[in-house]
């Protein structure tokens, strides 16, 4: 006889085609009569509250009155919360945030009473291979789990699952979802004729005699009578004996079968059974874009200088932190970072991701304000701040704008030797907008405006130092800047001819790289869930477009500047006609560091089109099945045309597992001898086009105009969501895209990794100018001219820097980017030093290397006062 495990729940999307006003309003009834009913019957329960504390904060910011029922019946084991903060996608958000997802999803339930010990996750849209490492990190045995799995990747719905670093969790699938046994009617005659289907789709893959029955659906009320029925049901036969359970007793019940569990290594996102969506890797490129710049801006600047600042004795805003974070993750869900939502609901989720930029960088400008009012100035003129995050003595080029009247100027350090620079944008400036005191007179004041790149170097490890920008003095070195029609350094020449196509030369291995970002236009079918070309799609590059070519060479770098009107379709009515009736403004400024071996490629489009999608491609002229791209904390090989392309249509999957992938920000193709690999600014979808298995295109944007669509050639049948128009997603107007493009002459060696870490760079510069939106009284204290928290010397790359989640230490994280093991590495500083784990839990035993995939952490302690 089967073992049937009712596990009672709701799956509780704060936002969708709904807003998160709505859901709270819902969620106060849903909540009220789900106390009551509990109460009122003790037998009830376990309810899960869909591993999701955000629930509970919701709740009770509309009825805080309610807060100690809640917490009794939490305390009691009956409401069953966390480990999450937010339902998270694992795809396309940073592995900070998912990080700190955790973090704060425990904080909450320690408050509440309770950790539900589950990884729960029923319903992100496909599944992270590094999910095993992020829930043993933060001791958690076991996952639950629905899209992406399908008996192609593991025969049965148990089995154990592994990251690449060793990580083992034990894992359920749900194969019809949490929602496959919902609305259960109350009448055990009707109850046994609804569960003979179900239970037989449910018992289908099952490794044992204990089979999961998930009772509850979208924002659905509390079934409350289906146990009292199940349990007639008992009586009435004898095939199945059903169980109040929870997914914790279901993982007792399989262990104790002593069952060998198969064991799988990858990530999950085969949409056999259950449609994964994989054009939400590019669906709304504005809202992705700024998410990364979000997660960037905190995890490797805010938090770092804050930390730096509270070393030096200044106030560490934890819970303002902590906000921006929440807010964050209140974006991260399936749906919300996705972008398959309402146009109401991406105007909510970009306006969160906005918020909390512009807090995040109000706290930058004040700490890097108090920061200056501190330092010793060794040298006359405004000092500039060089903050490196970085745990390593740093150097290289930073950007810094400056506002001055003067004709000339120059940069110096602390012992008065001269930086060089160069001035790669300039403009006037009515001084009235950036300095207050000046909006209330007559006259306008106009400044020069100059975007200066800065040659910096010796830049101390999690530090700062401190350069003076004298005006009124010329510079002591040559400023000409000559034109030029190719970029080429000691590694590197890029080329181009009269048609605008550019062919890179690795001078290092004389390897040839043709036709490279070549800009590919093709049309869109999709809706905000899927990509899907119109059947016959017709193609558009950017050959015989160019209008325009400039290239200049100043003091610390190249630049080209190619410009192009292409000719494109309209709309789908155009394409299917091949008619092109508008136009796209492209330009791209593609940079070339003299002391770099990377190109930096910056592209702006007036989007201006509907219902299309525009590309980068790579030609890597690696022949080779499979590539390589980032994910959370970690690389992953992928085949460049999924197996199952073959069986999809006659299996009738629900979607085609096309070579369309997301990505952290990193994507390469390479054999020993040559290859390209692309670090890309908040773009997450590449693909590898089925006719072309040497070339990676990098997804710019796409524009659709539908929430949900029906019968489309890549997912065929009934529309995902709902068959809304969104007009918003057709993303009209000027976008920009950054990306940078190494050459891979040697593999994937060490001193590749290194220029990859350098070209995500990590250095800031701040001018103190004397003008500041808001004043704060002097804090009285006095800071050197240079200073370093710490230094690490390792090959691991940077992750964060910050204060510990609960107590007055630091934490340090790198990760390991590579396929091979490496060694740790020696954290130098004043304090002491642990291992830890992400939830900043001591080790319990010292480790010497960090496996491949896996993020290293360390908790730095201080005896006696704050300040160093």
């Amino acid at each position: 006889m089967k073992t049937i495990h009712l596990v009672q729940h709701t799956h509780w999307d704060r936002e969708w085609y709904f807003t998160e006003n709505d859901s709270k309003a819902v969620l106060y009834y849903f909540m009220d009569d789900l106390l009551q009913r509990l109460e009122e019957d003790k037998s009830l329960g376990p309810f899960v509250l869909d591993g999701q504390t955000v629930v509970i904060e919701d709740f009770l910011n509309v009825a805080p009155h309610q807060e100690l029922r809640l917490r009794q019946l939490i305390e009691q084991g009956r409401i069953v919360i966390g480990p999450w903060y937010t339902q998270s996608d694992f795809l396309v958000v940073g592995a900070e945030s998912i990080t700190r997802n955790l973090l704060l999803g425990h904080t909450d339930c320690q408050r509440y009473g309770g950790t539900m010990p589950i990884g729960y996750v029923p319903d992100s849209f496909g599944q992270s291979a590094q999910l095993p490492m992020f829930l043993r990190q933060f001791a958690i045995d076991y996952a639950v789990i629905w899209r992406g799995w399908s008996e192609h990747n593991v025969v049965h719905s148990e089995f154990s699952w592994q990251s690449a670093d060793g990580s083992k969790v034990i894992t359920a699938v749900l194969p019809w979802g949490y929602g496959c046994a919902k609305w259960l009617p109350d009448d055990p005659l009707a109850g046994q004729k609804t569960l003979e289907t179900i239970l037989e789709k449910q018992t289908r893959f099952s490794l044992t005699e204990n089979v999961l029955l998930p009772n509850g659906n979208d924002q659905s009320p509390f079934e409350y009578r289906v146990p009292q029925m199940l349990e007639q049901l008992n009586q009435r036969q004898d095939d199945y004996h059903f169980v109040r359970s929870s997914f914790s007793q279901f993982f007792h019940s399989l262990e104790s079968t002593n069952v060998n569990l198969p064991i799988y290594q990858g990530e999950l996102i085969s949409p056999k059974y259950m449609r994964i969506h994989r054009g939400i890797f590019s669906t709304r490129v504005d809202i992705k874009q700024l998410n990364a710049r979000l997660e960037h801006t905190l995890s490797q600047y805010l938090e770092p200088l804050l930390a730096l600042n509270w070393r030096l004795g200044l106030p560490y805003p934890q819970h303002a932190v902590d906000n921006i974070w929440r807010e964050a993750m209140k974006s991260h869900a399936h749906d919300s970072i996705g972008g398959c939502n309402s146009d109401r609901v991406n105007a909510m989720v970009k306006n969160r991701l906005g918020s909390g930029l512009e807090m995040a960088e109000q706290l930058i400008d004040l700490n890097m304000k108090m920061l200056a009012e501190g330092i010793s100035a060794e040298q006359d003129g405004k000092k500039i701040i060089i903050f490196n995050a970085r745990p390593q003595i740093s150097a290289g080029l930073v950007e810094l704008t400056i506002f001055t009247p003067e004709d000339h100027f120059r940069v110096v350090d602390g012992e008065g030797n001269e930086c060089r620079w160069q001035i790669i944008e300039e403009s006037r400036q009515d001084m009235s907008i950036i300095v207050q005191e000046l909006s209330n007179s007559t006259e306008t004041t106009w400044y020069r405006k100059c975007r200066l790149l800065l040659e910096v170097a010796g830049i101390p490890a999690c530090g700062y130092q401190t350069l003076y920008l004298q005006e009124g003095i010329n510079a002591g070195f040559e400023q000409q800047v000559k034109s030029i029609n190719k970029l080429e350094n000691p590694w590197l020449r890029l080329e181009i001819d009269e048609q605008g196509i550019l062919t890179l030369t690795d001078k290092r291995s004389q390897q040839t790289y043709h036709n490279i970002l070549q800009l590919v236009d093709g049309g869109d079918a999709g809706d905000n869930y899927n990509y899907s070309p119109p059947l016959d799609d017709w193609l558009i590059n950017t050959h015989g477009f160019l209008t325009s070519i400039s290239g200049t060479q100043g003091a610390l770098q190249s630049a080209l500047t190619l410009s192009w009107k292409m000719a494109v379709p309209r709309d789908l009515a155009a394409r299917r006609e091949q008619r092109a009736d508008a136009v796209l403004d492209i330009s791209m400024t593609i940079t070339l560091a003299h002391h770099n071996a990377w190109l930096d490629v910056a592209i702006d489009v007036n989007n201006t089109v509907h219902d299309h999608r525009l590309q980068i491609w790579l030609p890597t002229g690696v022949v080779q099945l499979t590539h390589f791209a980032d994910q959370p904390f970690g690389l992953i090989e992928r085949p460049n045309l999924p197996p199952e392309m073959a069986v999809w249509q006659e299996e009738k999957w629900t979607e085609a597992p096309v070579a369309l992938y997301p990505m952290q920000s990193q994507v390469m193709m390479h054999n020993e001898t040559r290859g390209l690999c692309a670090v890309t600014e908040g773009l997450r979808e590449y693909q590898i086009p089925e006719d072309r298995q040497d070339v990676i295109a990098v997804t710019l944007l796409r524009s659709v105009g539908w929430l949900g669509q029906a019968n489309m050639p890549y997912r065929p049948g009934r529309a995902s969501g709902m068959v809304l128009p969104s007009p918003d997603s057709q993303i009209q107007g000027v976008h920009h895209f950054k990306l940078s493009l190494l050459s891979m002459n040697n593999g994937a060696d060490n001193a590749f990794w290194r220029d990859v870490e350098r070209a995500r760079g990590n250095l800031h510069a701040w001018l103190a100018t004397g003008w500041s939106r808001f004043r704060t009284n002097p804090h009285g204290r006095v800071f050197p001219p240079h200073f370093s928290v710490l230094t690490w010397d390792t090959n691991l790359h940077f992750s964060t820097m910050k204060k510990a989640q609960h107590s007055d230490a630091l934490v340090v994280r790198g990760w390991n980017p590579t396929k091979a093991t490496l060694a740790h590495g020696e954290v130098t500083t004043n304090g002491e030093v642990t291992a830890t784990t992400l939830a900043e839990v001591a080790l319990p035993a010292h480790q010497e290397s960090v496996p491949t995939c896996a993020p290293a952490t360390f908790v730095i302690s201080f005896r006696g006062e704050n300040k160093c």
